[in-house]
């Protein structure tokens, strides 16, 4: 016969639901300290599939799909299905006219007509003031001279004149 060490593990089993062996029942109904073992391990199997059940219950894990489809049910739970589906169907409205409306947009800016050729001749117009009060060797001034060249170019016969 076995000593009460010995029937832990049966005690873990029929806390669990398992059914008990006749073996066991006989000792659970001589032994009144495996039978209090026996309920106190119901009792705590009892109270956690109650704390699995309400966690489960009041909150679904943060990694699975239950998360998202509960937190969707928390989003849409006054509304009915034709409220969702309206306003989902105005989403895409907006999306969809702010899409096009570039586009319009777009295809303007592409096809505007290119500007006349006055405009483009009066936007690069430049005034003849300057071109007519520069000095004749306004040019000389411009540029320096490169070693053995001078200002004044001496012509054979002897004119100097400026370059």
């Amino acid at each position: 016969m076995k000593g009460c060490a010995g029937w832990k593990d049966a005690i873990a089993g029929c806390a669990l639901g398992k059914t008990p062996e006749p073996e066991f029942a006989g000792h659970l109904a001589v032994c009144s300290q495996c039978r209090n073992a026996l309920q106190e391990s119901q009792a705590t199997a009892a109270r956690m599939d109650q704390a699995r059940h309400r966690g489960a219950a009041v909150e679904p894990p943060w990694y699975g799909p239950e998360r998202v489809m509960a937190r969707i049910h928390m989003q849409t739970a006054g509304q009915t299905d034709e409220q969702t589906h309206a306003r989902a169907w105005r989403r895409w409205a907006v999306v969809g006219s702010a899409v096009l409306a570039l586009s319009i947009a777009i295809a303007m800016w592409m096809r505007r007509p290119a500007p006349d050729a006055d405009v483009i001749a009066f936007s690069t117009w430049r005034s003849p003031t300057q071109a007519l009060l520069r000095p004749p060797v306004a040019a000389a001034w411009a540029t320096t001279p490169r070693l053995g060249e001078g200002f004044f170019k001496i012509r054979p016969s002897g004119e100097t004149h400026a370059q």
